[in-house]
C-alpha cells in the first residue's frame, strides 16, 4: 500500500501527478490470498490500479529528488538499528524492501493488502523471494504475525492512505507486532493532501492518536519537506539513532538546488515549446523561407547589376573627363596667352 508521494502526500507546487505508466504484463503472477473479499474504494484503488505504481516511481524519481532522499533517510536509519527484523507495512512495489534487503544484519519483511502492488517487486527480484519475504492480506484487522515477532514496525507515505476510523486499529496492530518501535515516514503537519485522489486520503494527527494509545510519538527532524518522520519507542532499553542535524541540512539543500535546478529546466522547456513551430505552419513557415531567399537572391543579383553600371558610368564619365582635359589642353597650345 505504498504510495508515490507526488500524488497525495506532495505540495501543490509539484503539480499532479502524470498519468501512470501501464503495469508490464508479466507482473501479474501474484495474486490475492483466499476469496475475494469487499473493501471501502479507498482501498480498492489500490487492488485494481496497484500494478501501475512500480514503473510511475522510477520515471518520478527521474525529476523529483525527495524520492531519494526518502529511501536514503530511511536506508541509513534502518541500518543504524541492526541486527534486528523489520516489517514494512504497505511494501507496495518494494522500492525500500529493495534497498533494505541489502542491508547486512537486517531481516526486512514487506506486508501489503494489494496483490497488484506487490507485483511491482518482480522488476527487480524473483517470485521466490517475493513469497518468503512478503505478506499479502487485509487493509486492515489483525496482521497475520506474532506478538513482537519485529524489532521495528515501520510505513512510508501508508497512513495517508488509510481512513480515520481505521487508524487506531492499524497503529495497535504496529505496536502489537514490534518489539523495540514503530516508526513513520507520512505527510508532514504544514504539508496539504489533496483529500479526493485514489477515493480518499488523509493526514492524521499521528502525535495525537498515539497519545489515544497511550504512547509518546515523537516527531523528528526531515531531510525534505514533504513528509517527517514520526518515532514511537516500545521498548527504552533498547537502542536508538537518528540523523545528525548536519546530515538533516545537507538532505534539505541536496532537495533545494535539485528542485530549482530542474524547475529552470522544465521553464526552458516551457519556452521551448511556446517558441516552436505548430505542425499546421510548417509549411507556411518554410514557404516564406524560400520567398525570402528568393527576394535575397534578386536583391543581391540587383545590386549587382547596379553596381556594374554605376562603373560602366563612372569610366563613361572619366573618359570625357580625360577627353575634355585634353581638349582644353590642345585649345591653351593654339592659343596662348588667352
Amino acid at each position: 500500500m505504498s504510495r508515490p508521494a507526488t500524488d497525495s502526500s506532495t505540495p501543490a507546487r509539484d503539480g499532479a501527478p502524470p498519468v501512470p505508466a501501464a503495469a508490464p504484463p508479466e507482473l501479474a503472477e501474484v495474486k490475492e490470498p483466499g476469496p475475494a473479499r469487499e473493501v471501502p474504494a479507498n482501498y480498492q484503488y489500490w487492488r485494481d490500479h496497484g500494478g501501475e505504481w512500480g514503473p510511475e516511481y522510477d520515471q518520478r524519481k527521474l525529476t523529483v529528488p525527495l524520492y531519494h532522499i526518502q529511501e536514503l533517510m530511511l536506508t541509513e536509519y534502518v541500518a543504524h538499528h541492526a541486527p534486528a527484523k523489520v516489517l514494512e507495512f504497505g511494501c507496495g512495489p518494494g522500492r525500500h524492501l529493495r534497498n533494505l534487503s541489502k542491508v547486512p544484519d537486517i531481516d526486512i519483511r514487506g506486508f501489503d493488502q494489494s496483490a497488484a502492488m506487490v507485483s511491482g517487486c518482480l522488476r527487480w527480484t524473483g517470485q521466490d523471494w517475493i513469497d518468503k519475504h512478503i505478506t499479502i492480506g487485509m487493509p486492515t484487522g489483525r496482521l497475520p504475525f506474532k506478538d513482537g515477532e519485529f524489532d521495528i514496525a515501520y510505513s512510508a507515505e501508508v497512513l495517508v492512505h488509510v481512513r480515520p476510523e481505521d487508524l487506531p486499529g492499524v497503529l495497535s496492530e504496529l505496536m502489537r507486532v514490534s518489539k523495540r518501535q514503530v516508526f513513520h515516514l507520512e505527510p508532514d503537519e504544514h504539508i496539504d493532501i489533496s483529500p479526493n485522489d485514489h477515493f480518499g486520503c488523509w493526514k492524521h494527527d499521528l502525535v495525537a492518536a498515539y497519545a489515544k494509545l497511550g504512547r509518546e510519538c515523537r516527531i523528528l527532524s526531515s531531510g525534505y519537506k514533504a513528509h517527517a518522520p514520526y518515532r514511537v519507542i516500545l521498548d527504552a532499553s533498547a537502542p536508538t539513532w537518528e540523523w545528525p542535524p548536519l546530515t538533516i541540512s545537507l538532505y534539505r539543500r541536496m532537495e533545494t538546488d535539485l528542485s530549482k535546478g530542474f524547475s529552470n529546466l522544465r521553464a526552458a522547456a516551457e519556452r521551448a515549446r511556446a517558441e516552436a513551430v505548430p505542425p499546421e505552419r510548417a509549411r507556411e513557415v518554410e514557404q516564406l523561407r524560400a520567398a525570402l531567399a528568393a527576394q535575397r537572391a534578386l536583391t543581391r543579383e540587383q545590386v549587382t547589376s547596379l553596381l556594374a553600371e554605376i562603373e560602366t558610368e563612372r569610366a563613361r564619365s572619366a573618359q570625357a573627363i580625360t577627353a575634355q582635359w585634353h581638349t582644353l589642353r590642345r585649345l591653351r597650345q593654339l592659343f596662348p596667352g588667352r
